[in-house]
């Protein structure tokens, strides 16, 4: 069988790589925003909240969600990818809340330009799980206002934030020329076009952010870093074999640079010698018209800056 790799032109991804970072992920991610999340949608008036997950895959973040959430939930899963929408819905169907309750499921098949048009009415809750990266400037702000028309609010988590770092076995951060040379060109890699214009890679969780203040949310962020070491070693060996081919197409003159990088690290991680450090951010935001009650304290908000995130 051959490794699962992360990276594609067209942003399909394979259920083998979904499935092989899905533990990576549940451990990443900020319990208390759940929690927030599962608050708010408990003082909502409906009696079944209506969620919405975004570039669905195979149901992963449904599957870390409904059983925190207390509320009874109808889950509409959106994915271009009809065949992971089908592993979806085999591995989902018998769901049930923290109360203990069966969850209901819808699956639709559209992209995400689609989704804006009619996946959206009626949601409650919004959700969507390490997209950011592969969507445009255009697409978020799109995706904020229809949120902000609808009066929904959004969960959004394990957005890439760029933080790369190799650690020792002390703990001590370990970065040379050739790191920085890899981090610069993946970065680069993925802000090229995955079928939703430029996609924003690494500027996404700030402009993400900026998107949702324009319109008046009460927003709160954590950090959800992959911490990855030997006993990771599967998804490890399927990560760097996608940075590997994500380096060789951004960068073919640098080949040989980029496959003694790739053997250097990649050997030493094999070995135990080094833990990888891959960073994200989870953001959860509230609409304006939310009461104090299922808001936020003030000392937790975000405060609205000038935005300079939206790349030129």
């Amino acid at each position: 069988m051959s490794t699962p790799t992360p990276f594609t032109a067209d942003a399909h991804f394979s259920d083998a790589w979904l499935t092989l970072r899905e533990p990576a992920d549940h451990r990443a991610r900020d319990a208390q925003l759940t929690h927030a999340a599962d608050h708010w949608l408990a003082q909502r008036a409906n009696s079944t909240a209506t969620l919405v997950d975004l570039g669905c895959g195979s149901g992963s973040n449904l599957r870390y969600l409904a059983p925190r959430l207390r509320t009874p939930q109808h889950w509409l899963l959106v994915d271009h990818d009809a065949s992971l929408l089908e592993h979806a819905r085999s591995r989902c169907d018998e769901l049930v809340s923290a109360a203990g309750e069966p969850i209901q499921l819808t699956t639709q098949e559209a992209t995400l330009a689609q989704a804006l048009d009619d996946a959206l009415d009626g949601a409650d809750l919004i959700t969507a799980s390490a997209l950011f990266d592969l969507v445009s400037a255009e697409w978020i702000d799109a995706l904020a206002a229809r949120c902000r028309e609808f009066g929904c609010a959004v969960l959004f988590t394990l957005s890439v934030d760029g933080e790369i770092h190799f650690q020792d076995s002390a703990g001590m951060t370990l970065e040379d020329n050739d790191d920085r040379f890899v981090f610069d060109t993946l970065a680069a890699h993925q802000q090229r076009d995955k079928g939703v214009g430029e996609a924003l890679g690494t500027l996404a969780p700030s402009y993400l952010k900026q998107a949702f203040l324009r319109h008046g949310y009460h927003l709160r962020e954590a950090p959800s870093a992959w911490r990855l070491g030997r006993e990771t070693w599967p998804l490890i060996d399927a990560l760097m074999a996608g940075w590997r081919t994500a380096l060789l197409e951004q960068a073919p003159a640098q080949a040989t640079r980029i496959e003694n990088w790739y053997r250097t690290r990649l050997s030493a991680l094999d070995a135990g010698r080094l833990m990888l450090t891959l960073g994200h951010r989870d953001l959860l935001a509230l609409p304006p018209e939310s009461t104090p009650g299922m808001s936020f304290d003030t000392s937790f908000e975000t405060s609205v800056a000038p935005s300079q995130d939206r790349p030129a």
